[in-house]
């Protein structure tokens, strides 16, 4: 009896290397197989959410931001007023003094009592347009007064033409404007049994005044 129990002494150690070897190869077996599960799987890609754009909530701001875009009107442009023009009676006579109204501070008249004792136009022709001369503004800021005498000729179509300053008092002062005014006068064409004709050897004193205050 005692024999038996010692040869089966020596199995059970064996019994339990056996038991922990399967365990081991089984444990093995298993970390293979999953982790050749997870080499095998496809690789899931999540796409990103695309963002959504509010195209109402965009089209509309666009639109009151137009809306609040007014259009700027340029500023009315400036019209220069009409320049004025003296008409002259036609029945005028030749030998009248020469006025302009006051408040235009240019006088067509007599000479200064210095000054030669030519008192207006000479010649038989009428202005039926005058226009005034411009007070230079250097004269005007020095406080200066004179006058200028000029001859003239008249076309046929009543026109000034060949005008010339023959004399002047300040010196080439009022010249200037007075050329420019007489150029622009018109006056009565000269007709002689329905042939017009040209009128010459017309004179006329321009008087410069500032306006007293």
């Amino acid at each position: 009896m005692l024999l038996q129990l010692d040869t089966f002494e020596p199995q059970i150690p064996i019994l339990k290397l056996t038991l922990c070897f399967i365990a081991a190869l089984a444990v093995t077996f298993s970390l293979f197989a999953f982790m050749q599960f997870l080499i095998k799987s496809p690789n899931r890609v999540v796409d990103a959410p695309k963002p959504i754009i509010d195209i109402a909530l965009y089209q509309a701001r666009e639109i009151s931001e137009v809306k609040q875009k007014t259009k700027i009107q340029p500023p009315p442009k400036l019209t220069e007023p009409p320049k004025r023009v003296l008409e002259a009676p036609a029945n005028a006579s030749s030998n009248a003094p020469l006025t302009f109204a006051p408040n235009l501070n240019v006088s067509i008249g007599s000479m200064p009592s210095s000054a030669p004792s030519l008192m207006s136009q000479s010649g038989q022709a009428s202005p039926i347009v005058r226009v005034p001369p411009k007070y230079p503004v250097g004269a005007a800021r020095d406080g200066i007064e004179g006058w200028v005498e000029l001859t003239f000729s008249i076309d046929k179509t009543g026109r000034v033409i060949d005008a010339q300053v023959i004399a002047a008092e300040p010196k080439r002062v009022f010249n200037t404007a007075a050329l420019k005014a007489l150029k622009r006068w018109k006056y009565k064409p000269s007709i002689d049994n329905g042939v017009a004709h040209i009128q010459t050897n017309q004179s006329v004193l321009l008087e410069f005044k500032l306006a007293q205050e």
